[in-house]
């Protein structure tokens, strides 16, 4: 489609993203990434033509390693504007307080952590700027407080030699109040019109209460069905609040018990991450990288009418902390026992990676997805 625009980067480019973009002869951002991908056949497209012909542009990417760039060479459009709101945590907050006028968040700077009064007892602390669950804690008192402050500042030092501060500040952080009940994302654009189009709904299981790990996320016919229009009806408010257009997202959110919808944070220009979002396809045969590129809708209704008691899901393998990775490799034919009905496995280089494998999967057994959260991954090394 005429000014639309993918943009490859790390840390992961999906084998099904690839394919689409080569099928639907997608323009593509020629840089170091796209350039490496030799035996595909990308419609690449120099940077300074893209820039000439910016106009009402619309980019999707599978990275957010990709902000840098579109902000540099896109500055004062509204593109970078959300990008910059979505980003910043505060901003964000900020932005949507109309909406959710008696919520609690404040920032704090690094340099003023240790002295910092005044918090409540309780409350959740997460970089300004952040992807995944790195730097994100929950303080229950005054003494969890005291330990979060400490583990900080070694991840602060973790942060600074792997990201872009683009994509995670490690200088900023904002505290704000705890959001008790479950955990949800969504994968979703809005057209030109400013209409948001959903293309999955995914719940976020957790071990335990003290459990932040994104190693689950699953999606069913009965969590798109019981929380479609709530949700819709959360990011038509969002939308006209932030006037967004033409914009892909993957929004994280909460629903208390008492069922208000309270979101945790946008990620912008994308939808999830590591490409896990190729699950819309495996589980409802829905193209998400497809159909923001061709503003196609897909009809739930339908979709749904051959779905029962189906749950899908991706589940990250992560590279277990603290080992000498030159002198392990995993078992991969091990972890595949674990799981019973495998539709992708994708092997990740846990030498560059924080994990060692993507797997996506089908179950009708709850007990499989509290196995699956269970799992000690250094019980695959080798």
């Amino acid at each position: 489609m005429k000014n639309t625009l993918f943009i490859l980067e790390e840390p992961y480019v999906s084998e099904f993203l690839l394919s689409t973009i080569e099928k639907l002869n997608v323009p593509v951002l020629k840089n170091k990434v796209s350039q490496n991908l030799k035996n595909k056949n990308l419609n690449l497209i120099e940077e300074k033509d893209i820039i000439k012909n910016s106009d009402g542009i619309k980019i999707y990417s599978n990275s957010e390693n990709s902000i840098d760039w579109v902000i540099k060479n896109f500055p004062k459009s509204k593109t970078s504007e959300l990008i910059k709101i979505c980003k910043d945590k505060y901003k964000f907050r900020k932005s949507i307080n109309k909406i959710y006028p008696d919520f609690y968040f404040e920032k704090i700077s690094l340099k003023d952590i240790d002295t910092k009064k005044n918090l409540p007892e309780r409350f959740i602390i997460k970089p300004a700027v952040g992807f995944l669950s790195m730097g994100v804690h929950k303080a229950e008192n005054k003494k969890d407080w005291e330990n979060i402050k400490k583990i900080l500042k070694e991840e602060i030092k973790e942060f600074k030699n792997n990201f872009p501060e683009s994509v995670l500040n490690s200088t900023e952080f904002i505290a704000e109040e705890i959001i008790e009940g479950e955990e949800y994302a969504i994968d979703a654009y809005f057209n030109q019109k400013g209409e948001p189009v959903i293309l999955n709904i995914f719940q976020h299981p957790f071990v335990s209460t003290n459990d932040v790990s994104d190693r689950l996320y699953i999606t069913s016919k009965e969590i798109i069905e019981n929380n479609f229009n709530q949700f819709e009806n959360l990011l038509i408010k969002i939308g006209k609040t932030l006037e967004i257009k033409n914009f892909p997202i993957h929004i994280e959110m909460i629903k208390t018990k008492k069922g208000e919808i309270i979101p945790v944070e946008i990620n912008p220009m994308r939808f999830a991450g590591w490409c896990t979002t190729d699950l819309a396809y495996f589980a409802y045969g829905i193209n998400v990288y497809e159909s923001f590129y061709l503003n196609k809708k897909p009809n739930w209704e339908e979709i749904l009418k051959t779905k029962k008691d189906e749950i899908y899901y991706f589940a990250m393998a992560e590279t277990p902390q603290n080992i000498d990775k030159e002198k392990i490799k995993f078992n991969y034919e091990a972890l595949k026992k674990e799981f019973s009905n495998i539709l992708n496995f994708r092997k990740i280089n846990y030498m560059e990676k924080p994990m060692f494998a993507v797997i996506f999967g089908e179950t009708t057994q709850n007990s499989e997805i509290t196995k699956i959260l269970k799992l000690n991954m250094k019980d695959f090394l080798q």
